[in-house]
């Protein structure tokens, strides 16, 4: 739902900065680690104990900061119905604004239920590296926050 191109403050572009180099940087080593694992179970007759545990979180992790990326960009909703379907003008400056207010209603409500699974699911551990098992669930609250913070730096811009 693009409506032309959204003014982005200094802070939305610092958090997507961050956020492209944090997810840039979570892709490569989910790429290294994969190429590794495959040599290893491969050429060498063996897989690694931490193989499934280490990328499994690095793609929720890195598919929650694109996320995060796609808030700032206004590309999360861009489907292009809306502009084929709604004439330039107030009413789709109107639907604009409310799908802006649903992003930061959604972002408020994965907030809070993210921080609840985390919560909950921290003291458990993981199967083979032990680590908590709320390190999963906790990508929830850290990217909405950034996200929220992102729109709302860009709406206060307006």
């Amino acid at each position: 739902m693009q409506n032309g191109p959204i003014p982005r403050s200094r802070i939305s572009n610092a958090i997507d900065s961050v956020a492209g180099v944090l997810g840039g940087l979570g892709i490569a080593t989910f790429t290294a680690i994969i190429v590794y694992v495959v040599i290893c179970r491969y050429a060498f007759s063996f897989t690694p104990r931490w193989s499934e545990e280490v990328p499994r979180l690095l793609l929720v992790w890195v598919t929650f900061i694109g996320a995060v990326s796609a808030f700032i960009r206004n590309t999360h909703l861009c489907a292009g119905l809306t502009d084929l379907m709604v004439k330039p003008g107030r009413f789709r400056s109107f639907v604009a604004l409310l799908a802006r207010l649903a992003s930061l209603l959604f972002l408020i409500v994965v907030f809070w239920s993210g921080w609840q699974i985390t919560a909950l699911t921290w003291s458990h551990e993981t199967t083979v590296l032990s680590w908590p098992a709320g390190l999963s669930y906790l990508a929830l609250p850290v990217t909405a926050v950034a996200a929220f913070v992102a729109l709302v730096a860009a709406e206060l811009r307006k």
